[in-house]
């Protein structure tokens, strides 16, 4: 593969790589963060549209950035040496491919660090993750992913025992590197479908996952409420900050737990018109 892709370069020290990535969420496809240096990565389509994000931010804080070209091939090698294999209360390990080591936990998560958003190693996919282990998945069988990247949560739920997983991601780019990291943690039926979130209309599930950014989670929600679906529904991308807004946009479901890691939050939701026993 030659295709090309961006890397933006930001210097800015880690306490508020956060908050700044939060911006790039619905373009970006790969972040890497240094003490003092984040480094996202970008299709060159989306260029002009990051630039406008970027005006945005200068107005409100002192960053300097710069632009170059990424070739396919040479992403394995950045990434090698940032990739630090991740535990999550200690039941979930998420390791690169190249990591032979043995984990005593409850479930391994290997993948390949490819053109695609999720290592794991974002605050907010581990509160997902923490919602997951907080729920009895005996009671559950069915579970939509909607924006899975890489499909950690995908795998992770799999793992856990959901008979019926399906993941939705608009970047056709993930869809390689979901199935390899599939058989990489030695999971199978899962399906990946490419195409917009918001296109995607059976809500049917047991639990869907969101794990995206806050004004798609607010289309979500609402699209969530007015299908009436009895789905636990887990949500995160959202910085403590934004939580009023989206309570605003809840008018018949009710919030079940929310869960805090640094300046990021999760929350669990089910509409106020089922009575969820599981």
């Amino acid at each position: 593969m030659n295709k090309k892709w961006l890397s933006l370069s930001v210097d800015i020290d880690n306490p508020h790589q956060n908050i700044i990535s939060s911006y790039f969420d619905y373009y970006t496809i790969g972040n890497q963060f240094n003490e003092k240096n984040m480094i996202m990565y970008f299709s060159v389509d989306d260029k002009n549209k990051v630039e406008d994000i970027l005006n945005t931010i200068t107005q409100k804080h002192n960053i300097n950035y710069r632009w170059e070209n990424v070739e396919f091939e040479n992403w394995m090698d950045n990434w090698r040496d940032s990739f630090k294999p991740i535990k999550i209360d200690n039941k979930v390990m998420i390791i690169p491919d190249w990591d032979e080591g043995l984990y005593n936990v409850d479930y391994v998560i290997k993948i390949c660090p490819a053109m695609a958003f999720g290592t794991g190693h974002h605050e907010s996919t581990q509160l997902v993750i923490n919602q997951m282990l907080r729920l009895d998945m005996n009671n559950y069988n069915s579970l939509l992913d909607l924006g899975t990247g890489s499909g950690i949560l995908s795998i992770l739920a799999k793992k856990m025992g959901i008979e019926k997983v399906t993941a939705i991601d608009i970047d056709d780019v993930c869809e390689e590197n979901f199935y390899q990291n599939c058989i990489l943690s030695n999971v199978s039926d899962i399906k990946i479908k490419i195409q917009d979130v918001h296109s995607y209309k059976d809500y049917n599930y047991d639990i869907i996952l969101a794990n995206i950014d806050k004004n798609n989670i607010i289309k979500i929600l609402n699209k969530y409420q007015n299908s009436k679906t009895s789905a636990l529904m887990i949500l995160a991308g959202i910085l403590d900050t934004d939580l009023d807004e989206i309570k605003n946009v809840m008018h018949s479901c009710s919030i079940e737990n929310v869960e805090k890691e640094g300046e990021w939050i999760s929350i669990v939701v089910k509409n106020k018109d089922y009575k969820n026993d599981k």
